[in-house]
């Protein structure tokens, strides 16, 4: 019943006030500024509902769409047996998105398109990796020599021209990668991978910045949980990329 819920921290931060807000704003279960119901759980937390919260975004303007250009390219990140291996303290909520990939890749192939595979690995001699683990120590499982950090079985047979080994959150901070995106005159990044709310965010963010349309199939991407995939994805979309069903990426791919 509380699957496409938001608690009030989250709707808060989304809608971009602070939750006193919220709370000082409901009148009978109701947020009229906004055109939010408010539901409450049984232990009596208070919940709104993510389509809503979609629609306002709309309505304020939010969620346009750049579309796809002229010359994708398919940047898939992390789907590693660290990311995908559920006995993995770093894995995501694995369901679609390894069989979404292959059919991005196979698509790709298909029509020439450029496939990157960005993979992180933790470099105890570098002062990025040292750092990023003193934040977050699950990583430091990541060694390149480790089977933490081989691709996933049913993708490891692929052609990819490019296997990006990096100690980097964001994919576009490698210069070779850059270099690559440039001499093939790439204008949007066909995002797949883990986790949403981390590399996939950091390399969406990036890529804009750096004049790319940002394309992201919703099925090929995963995350820790259900709900920090949804806001994720919720905040993307509305910020910095097209959000967009598998089904959409591929026949868009086939231009």
């Amino acid at each position: 019943m509380y699957d496409n819920l938001l608690n009030i921290s989250v709707a808060s931060k989304l809608i971009g006030v602070s939750p006193s807000t919220l709370r000082r704003l409901e009148k009978n279960g109701q947020l009229e500024e906004y055109g939010l119901k408010v539901i409450y759980t049984p232990g009596g937390q208070r919940r709104y509902i993510l389509d809503e919260i979609k629609q306002l975004y709309s309505n304020e303007g939010f969620s346009g769409q750049v579309g796809i250009g002229l010359k994708p390219a398919l940047l898939i990140r992390d789907l590693t047996n660290a990311f995908t291996d559920p006995h993995s303290q770093l894995s995501i909520n694995v369901e679609n998105q390894i069989t979404s990939t292959k059919m991005l890749i196979e698509e790709a192939l298909s029509h020439k398109i450029p496939i990157i595979f960005s993979k992180t690995i933790y470099e105890p001699t570098n002062k990025v990796s040292r750092l990023w683990s003193e934040k977050f120590p699950s990583l430091q499982i990541l060694d390149s020599r480790s089977s933490w950090t081989s691709i996933h079985s049913e993708l490891r047979e692929y052609s990819f021209d490019m296997i990006n080994p990096t100690v980097f959150i964001t994919d576009l901070e490698d210069k070779k990668v850059q270099e690559y995106l440039q001499v093939k005159k790439v204008d949007t990044i066909i995002l797949a991978g883990a986790t949403t709310s981390g590399s996939i965010r950091a390399t969406a963010v990036d890529a804009l910045q750096k004049g790319f349309r940002v394309i992201i199939p919703k099925e090929a991407v995963g995350d820790r949980n259900q709900s920090l995939q949804r806001t994720s994805l919720l905040d993307l979309n509305s910020r910095y990329a097209d959000v967009v069903s598998l089904e959409k990426a591929l026949k868009d791919m086939k231009r």
